[in-house]
């Protein structure tokens, strides 16, 4: 485990797969077009490389996530169960919108703060 700078923004690479496919899904039902997709790819790539810390997603992420929805199985996403093994792992709060995200984490070990 290695602990975050707490004045250091983090995220996963699981966050960039998940921009990557909610830009897919509007581009699929045409709620933006190909350049407003390639541009927000773009720009986020370099909000990414000027302002977080990308965290690693590794093998044990993916069995802890598969751990953490078997004790938390009422309503808790497997994608949302890798954001919280990834932030254990690493010492971070996980900061999110989702109430039901930021309830799940303290039982499994994860700082979570429900942003408003």
């Amino acid at each position: 485990m290695s602990v975050q700078d707490p004045n250091r923004l983090s995220i996963s690479d699981w966050t960039l797969t998940e921009l990557s496919s909610a830009l897919a899904i509007k581009l699929r039902t045409r709620q933006i077009d190909a350049p407003q997709r390639a541009m927000g790819l773009t720009l986020f790539n370099q909000l990414v490389s000027s302002t977080f810390t990308v965290l690693p997603v590794t093998g044990a992420h993916f069995r802890t996530a598969a751990k953490y929805v078997d004790l938390h199985a009422p309503g808790l996403r497997a994608a949302d169960a890798l954001h919280l093994a990834v932030a254990v792992d690493h010492g971070a709060t996980l900061h999110t919108l989702d109430r039901r995200l930021a309830q799940a984490g303290p039982a499994l070990g994860a700082a979570t703060l429900l942003v408003s």
